[in-house]
């Protein structure tokens, strides 16, 4: 099969669930015998460039210095679309792809997903978050699609189609093809339908981890009192509460020695800022280390080294692969069950369970673990049980790589 993936964000040069989740599948698609090709955007790249099965060709708006005129919004988004369907069309010329993937067309063009309908091709979509549920609200869509209040303005746009068609731009004018939609969690498919988007017979396929990568080590820590976040920085992500609730927790007579490592980098200087300053003002300083951004295949080892994630969500998540990778570590979990972490989190059965930003409830379960040991065996033991049946990461390149195979026969 040919397979061509397109993703508006790549790794090395972003580092996210998403983008991390494509780079796997593509991956995990080439080991089976497919031939696989990315056309992503020049994002952190400046200049197109071909990286070997990797085309990092798209135009991204995510550089765009803002704000603009709207005469100038219009000049760059004109050509970014001419760009990014030029390289669409220039791919798929030399590629003949059997199915074009989308993984995140937010920020480049929703415009490829359209052409690839018009050529007739198999196209399919893996959603990690919620772009697809406002694929409505891509601004090349908006343009053609929203009717400006001015006559003059009706009339420029109605000239304007005929000839940008002529010069083969799409200009979009109807709705995507979503019968072949592949969903990360249940939370993202109900909200996908909640938005009223046609997908009522899409698949919900859950991200896997290799459990082979993470070793369960089956000896109990004594009196656990290692904690650890993995994510990134920013405020939808919590790390206040878990600093918060740390604060709580070493007031505690016998537990001072607590520790919480965050492993992560960040977009939002301005916050790290703001929590590394809570560290300091909670007189934290000798309990919380800050490792800064790690790369993926560094985490096994720093997941050994500790004993519970805190996992303090304050958004609807997606999806939470870093659940699952402490789960099948061997870490108790102590989170958030926002969004898509609810298909992951049982209260009480592979997790304790707080209200988000509730700190006083984080630091009750976090001490709930560390003073009952048969509770702290019983919660990491399911989370490694569920993984090991759920989640495994070949269980869900069988569903992904059936579903394609269904499509195109």
């Amino acid at each position: 099969m040919r397979i061509l993936v397109i993703s508006n964000l790549y790794p090395p040069y972003y580092v996210g669930g998403y983008e991390l989740g494509c780079r796997d599948v593509v991956e995990g698609l080439k080991a089976r015998g497919h031939d696989v090709k990315v056309l992503t955007s020049t994002y952190k790249v400046g200049t197109a460039q071909q990286d070997g099965a990797v085309y990092r060709w798209l135009e991204a708006d995510l550089e765009w210095v803002r704000p603009l005129k709207f005469h100038e919004y219009c000049f760059k988004l004109l050509k970014k679309e001419i760009i990014n369907q030029r390289a669409f069309k220039r791919l798929c010329s030399v590629f003949k792809p059997n199915v074009v993937y989308m993984w995140n067309l937010t920020h480049v063009s929703l415009s490829l997903a359209l052409m690839a309908q018009q050529a007739g091709f198999s196209v399919h979509y893996f959603v990690f978050d919620n772009w697809l549920s406002r694929w409505d609200s891509d601004p090349w869509y908006s343009l053609w699609n929203r009717q400006p209040r001015r006559v003059t303005s009706r009339l420029g746009k109605q000239s304007l189609r005929p000839i940008l068609s002529v010069a083969g731009l799409v200009v979009p004018s109807n709705s995507l093809d979503l019968r072949h939609v592949q969903f990360a969690s249940l939370y993202l498919k109900q909200f996908a339908l909640q938005a009223g988007k046609p997908v009522g017979e899409a698949k919900v396929i859950h991200w896997g981890v290799d459990a082979n990568q993470y070793s369960y080590d089956k000896s109990v820590p004594h009196n656990p009192k290692q904690l650890l976040y993995v994510g990134q920085i920013v405020r939808h992500k919590g790390v206040h509460t878990a600093i918060q609730a740390l604060k709580v927790i070493v007031q505690q007579p016998g537990y001072e020695s607590a520790t919480l490592t965050i492993v992560g980098g960040t977009i939002v200087p301005d916050y790290e800022a703001y929590v590394r300053g809570l560290v300091y003002s909670l007189g934290l300083e000798s309990r919380v280390l800050f490792t800064g951004l790690i790369r993926r295949e560094s985490l096994p080892p720093i997941y050994q080294e500790h004993d519970i994630l805190i996992f303090p969500s304050v958004w609807d998540e997606p999806f939470g692969i870093t659940l699952l990778e402490a789960m099948s570590s061997g870490l108790a979990v102590v989170g958030t069950d926002n969004g898509g972490s609810r298909d992951i989190l049982e209260d009480e059965v592979n997790a304790l369970v707080f209200p988000k930003e509730d700190t006083g409830a984080c630091a009750m379960q976090v001490l709930r673990l560390m003073e009952d040991s048969e509770l702290f065996e019983r919660i990491r033991k399911h989370g490694r049980r569920m993984v090991e049946e759920k989640f495994r990461f070949e269980s869900m390149m069988d569903k992904i790589e059936r579903s394609l195979n269904e499509a195109i026969a």
